[in-house]
């Protein structure tokens, strides 16, 4: 990146507020809207880039926890779980990272970031039945005979009633060591493909999956940007003006998800991801 003037500065903090506003109102850290644009707007290499942006989001992902805690809508057993299982991709996600030139690794996150977009916006929602007499909200009461490695769990928010669901803890587990892949290596913290993935094959309600979602990654994504500082792929001067407005908009996510329905809440995902691949591609495209 150049020299850093105002207009730049300015434009680092309000990255980091809609960035991070944005991703977390969806279960992320605002990685994938962060890396990209540090790439199309402000030119910055992908290594660092790459490594800028997984430092706001783990800023973001801290945030944003705080307040997602305080309205309890945090599953704290699976979120542990699932931060245990990333971490060790998370390092390895260093080592992926390395191997790929500038265009090549722009035309693989566009691709990547399109195809979850369509994925989202072409999957249909899925509908919670409404609970019958002396039910929760969430799954009608499991028989008596489940399948293996599933979970039941329960959740009390503060502000959305309870919920209570069923799971494969064991199958979300193992899928969570990719995302902590995925996250060093694309600089976002997987929330993008975490919560659709809880939602449509665990079916989480979207409210936890999404809160669930930003404190996983806090753990993982904090682990991998100290190794990506080690590494050197760290502007700290922009992930600070970025943080900046990270964690004030990690906040307004918060708060704005208050009146937001699930559904609504991934079609904007789909959206923003098909935006952003799409020009990310078209910009690895001018550098093959």
């Amino acid at each position: 990146m150049g020299e850093l003037t105002l207009l730049a500065a300015l434009g680092l903090v309000a990255l980091g507020f809609c960035a991070s506003g944005y991703g977390v109102l969806i279960g992320s850290g605002g990685g994938f809207i962060v890396a990209p644009l540090l790439i199309i707007l402000f030119g910055m290499d992908h290594n660092v880039a790459v490594g800028t942006s997984l430092f706001t989001v783990a800023l973001a992902s801290i945030s944003g926890s705080v307040s997602y805690l305080y309205l309890k809508r945090v599953d704290l057993r699976s979120a542990l779980l699932f931060s245990m299982a990333a971490i060790p991709g998370a390092l390895l996600g260093i080592l992926g990272l390395k191997a790929v030139t500038e265009g090549p690794f722009e035309i693989i996150f566009g691709s990547f970031l399109s195809l979850l977009g369509l994925y989202v916006m072409l999957r249909p929602e899925y509908k919670v039945k409404p609970p019958q007499p002396g039910e929760m909200r969430g799954i009608r009461r499991p028989a008596r005979a489940r399948a293996f490695g599933s979970t039941i769990r329960r959740i009390k928010t503060s502000d959305q009633g309870t919920f209570r669901y069923l799971y494969n803890e064991p199958g979300a587990v193992a899928t969570n060591g990719l995302f902590g892949f995925l996250s060093s290596f694309f600089g976002m913290g997987g929330g993008p493909v975490r919560t659709p993935m809880l939602v449509y094959l665990f079916r989480f309600p979207v409210i936890i999956a999404t809160a669930t979602s930003v404190f996983t990654q806090a753990i993982y994504t904090s682990i991998g940007t100290v190794a990506h500082v080690i590494d050197g792929n760290v502007d700290i001067w922009s992930a600070l003006l970025i943080g900046v407005g990270v964690v004030t908009g990690a906040q307004m996510g918060v708060y704005v998800s208050r009146f937001f329905q699930g559904g609504w809440i991934l079609k904007l995902l789909s959206l923003a991801l098909l935006a952003i691949g799409i020009q990310l591609i078209m910009k690895g495209l001018e550098v093959v």
